[in-house]
């Protein structure tokens, strides 16, 4: 053997094989991950540093942290439960669906709202596809955003001043988890609508382990959170309710936007809010 020869290059004395990650390196990847999610979902103040949306490899893959997006919705119920507890029993009914509202509208920096709004516009105040995605990319809004995003701000304000502070941690502890799965479920199961933007950027980054991950994380959270019957049923209608609005939009547009996500996330909060209160009498 020369001199220069390294030995591992030696047969006889192979490499070891390489060993997988350590349990501390697992643990910061998944609380990147997590962090991820916390900075693209809320306006909530995340400690460490700002480039978490890379996978901080060569190629700089976006990532959202997608697997723990119902997560992020339970860190968002919480809080709301914690205005519930605060001024609960010092204001009506209709004063505490409003906080809770506002509070839902400035944690998310109305980022869904936007979207909610965006899509709106487009796929009621355009005659093509590509009118439609147009409409959809312009940062202004148009009467028909406005009349959605009025209409869903009413019921949501409605359907939470409708539940008495029994009932109301529980659907804000189910509901907020499975609508944000419901985003990763769109973003997995359907086309983008565009072949570039931020929105394709996105859907590429959930794998299938980050789905089964944030589908797994939303039905225990939501059989937790309460009577475990009525926490099923409304994982299994939100599950629905993306599968049939996304199919929807697919058809309609050929695939999702960035837009598209958010505003399933609100439509899903309204429809299982709904369905929640007309499930009292198995509570």
């Amino acid at each position: 053997m020369s001199e220069t020869t390294p030995l591992h290059s030696n047969p006889e004395h192979p490499s070891p094989s390489p060993v997988g990650p350590t349990p501390d390196a697992w643990l910061m990847a998944q609380w990147k991950e997590f962090v991820a999610a916390l900075k693209f979902l809320t306006t909530l103040p995340v400690p460490g540093a700002t480039q978490l949306f890379t996978t901080g490899t060569a190629d700089a893959t976006l990532f959202v942290g997608s697997a723990y997006f119902p997560l992020v919705g339970l860190l968002l119920a919480l809080i709301l439960w914690l205005v519930v507890l605060i001024f609960g029993a010092q204001v009506s009914s209709l004063v505490l669906a409003a906080l809770l509202v506002v509070a839902l509208v400035i944690l998310t920096g109305g980022l869904h709202l936007d979207g909610l709004m965006d899509c709106c516009d487009g796929l009621f105040g355009g005659t093509s596809r590509e009118r439609k995605l147009e409409i959809m990319r312009d940062s202004r809004v148009g009467s028909f955003g406005v009349l959605g995003g009025v209409c869903l701000l009413f019921l949501k304000f409605a359907l939470l001043a409708s539940l008495d502070r029994y009932h109301l941690p529980f659907a804000l502890l189910a509901i907020l988890p499975i609508s944000r799965w419901n985003m990763v479920l769109a973003m997995y199961a359907f086309p983008g609508a565009r072949p570039s933007g931020l929105g394709e950027a996105y859907r590429r980054t959930v794998t299938r382990k980050r789905l089964i991950c944030a589908a797994v994380l939303s039905l225990l959270i939501a059989l937790l959170s309460g009577p475990i019957l009525v926490g099923l049923l409304l994982w299994i209608c939100g599950t629905l309710v993306a599968w049939i609005t996304g199919e929807w939009i697919t058809h309609v547009l050929g695939g999702l936007t960035g837009d598209v996500y958010g505003a399933l996330a609100e439509f899903s909060e309204v429809v299982l809010l709904l369905l929640f209160t007309l499930l009292h009498v198995w509570l």
